[in-house]
């Protein structure tokens, strides 16, 4: 019997046990970039703006808390944001870690053209993990992942279903060459997931935050279109 696609995600699940677990690893830049660090302490401003009080702190790594309400049930969130550069953990054990036990993942970093995500130089270190975590027998029955590189959507979309499937993963990606210090997208991610919005209305504030994508010289002249916008949401 063929199976029918989902329309909608399954958050529902996310939630389920009273808790939201998420990880937002923000770079690495290459080396001698540095945007990255701005970038943090943008995204730790606009957590504790959004609601979400710091509780955690070392090198590279803030731990950020709140409770909200999901269909009448109290759900405690904990956010791990990382700063890639500074993380004084091991950093590719943390992402195989996130890969397989959060309920959201975010990636912000350079897409590499489609070569790799620059965890490093060598696109093992990014794939490899994903194998592992998406295999392991604890592995969350939902999550969802939020790839904040340029062109993620026409690069990385094909290869996670690749590895994970159509039924326990939603993808947010980026549809263009995006500006890399813009980190508002995901905070309004993770307040429209609170609030309980739904996928339409989440791509929509997320897209407005985003703004107007900028034009690159390497795109088509097809794609340069008034209305475009940045997010696009991939259901299972």
């Amino acid at each position: 019997m063929k199976k029918t696609a989902r329309t909608a995600p399954r958050y529902d699940m996310m939630f389920g046990d009273g808790k939201f677990n998420a990880t937002l690893l923000i770079g690495p830049d290459p080396f001698g970039a540095f945007y990255d660090y701005s970038v943090f302490q943008g995204a730790r401003l606009k957590l504790k703006k959004t609601g979400f009080e710091l509780t955690g702190h070392k090198v590279g790594l803030d731990i950020f808390e709140t409770v909200f309400n999901h269909n009448g049930n109290s759900i405690r969130a904990r956010i791990r944001l990382v700063h890639g550069r500074s993380y004084s953990g091991g950093l590719q054990e943390l992402w195989r870690e996130s890969l397989a036990y959060e309920d959201l993942v975010y990636l912000k970093s350079h897409a590499g053209y489609g070569k790799h995500l620059s965890l490093s130089d060598d696109v093992s270190c990014f794939t490899d993990a994903m194998k592992e975590g998406f295999s392991h027998q604890d592995r969350k029955p939902y999550q969802l992942y939020y790839l904040d590189c340029c062109k993620s959507e026409m690069y990385y979309r094909d290869v996670f279903r690749e590895y994970v499937g159509y039924d326990g993963v939603d993808l947010i990606l980026h549809q263009w060459f995006c500006n890399y210090i813009i980190i508002g997208p995901v905070v309004v991610l993770l307040r429209e997931l609170m609030v309980g919005s739904d996928f339409e209305t989440i791509v929509a504030e997320m897209n407005d935050e985003y703004g107007v994508p900028h034009v690159d010289v390497e795109d088509d002249p097809e794609d340069l279109k008034q209305d475009r916008k940045m997010v696009t949401y991939c259901v299972g």
